[in-house]
Order: structure tokens, then C-alpha cells, then sequence
């Protein structure tokens, strides 16, 4: 079994290397539209209802949350803080730290079991991208603080329509 999570590991940490070699536009632009299309998917796979997430009193108030504040937010203590702190523990614990940081991000998001699960999903792809961005020595923190804000931003504006 242990030999298994190390092999796991090992593959993990390969695929972030070959991901390394995308430019960091369309690193941003793949990972949009990945979490675009996994939100979409579980959505449909496990509820006919749109899935129950936050409400907010006005548009604008939703907006500063979920575009501005929450991405840099959830970014410094999901993704800098709980993948760094593993990392500076276990150097080579990428995917551990990945899944841990992607629990705890899903389970932040207690609107639903389906949001939940969402979000777990979201962590994860945030933490590879995290890690992805880390590994190219951009500022990792800034690159998922971005990415994480256009994806609500898309999302914030098709709820609008």
C-alpha cells in the first residue's frame, strides 16, 4: 500500500513538471476552463437543482466577496499556508498536501453536500495549479489568487444573465 502512494506521489509530481512547460496564460486559461467544466459535470451527475452555494443581500456586496476578497482569502490559507506548511514538513508530500489543502477548502463550503464535493474538486485543481506555478518559481500565490477570482468572475456574470 505505501509502495502504491508513493508510486501515486511520484506520477503526481511528474505530471506538475510536464504541466511546468505551459505558458503560464494558458496555464490560467486551461485551468478556467477545467473548473468551469467539473463544476458543470458534478452538477449535472448529482443534481437536477443548481447547486445551493452562498446568498448575498446585493449584487455588489456578492460581487467584492466572491471576485475580490474570497479568491485571496481562501488562496493564503488554502493553497500558501496548508500546501506550504506540508511541503516545509514532508519536501516531497505534493499530493498529500494537495488533497489535504483540497479537503479542507471543500469542507469551508458547507452550503451543501453537492457544493462540498464541488469545491473538494476545486481545491484540487487550485493545488496543482499552486504547485504547477510554484514549481515554475512564479509568485504561486498570485497566479491562483487570479485564476481563482476570474473563475467567480465568469461564474458571478452568468448568474446574471
Amino acid at each position: 500500500m505505501l509502495y502504491l502512494l508513493v508510486k501515486l506521489n511520484n506520477t503526481y509530481i511528474n505530471s506538475i513538471k510536464v504541466l511546468s512547460k505551459i505558458s503560464l496564460i494558458k496555464l490560467i486559461f486551461l485551468t478556467v476552463i477545467f473548473e468551469i467544466s467539473v463544476g458543470v459535470l458534478i452538477t449535472f451527475l448529482l443534481t437536477s437543482k443548481k447547486m445551493i452555494g452562498p446568498e448575498f443581500d446585493t449584487k455588489f456586496e456578492e460581487f467584492l466577496i466572491v471576485v475580490l476578497f474570497a479568491p485571496l482569502l481562501e488562496t493564503l490559507i488554502f493553497q500558501y499556508s496548508i500546501i506550504s506548511y506540508i511541503l516545509g514538513r514532508r519536501s516531497n508530500a505534493y499530493l498529500f498536501a494537495c488533497i489535504f489543502s483540497a479537503a479542507l477548502f471543500g469542507l469551508s463550503h458547507f452550503y451543501s453536500p453537492e457544493y462540498i464535493l464541488k469545491t473538494f474538486f476545486s481545491g484540487l485543481i487550485f493545488g496543482t495549479l499552486y504547485l504547477v506555478a510554484q514549481n515554475k518559481n512564479n509568485n504561486a500565490f498570485i497566479v491562483v489568487a487570479v485564476t481563482h477570482s476570474l473563475y467567480n468572475f465568469i461564474i458571478f456574470f452568468l448568474r446574471l444573465i
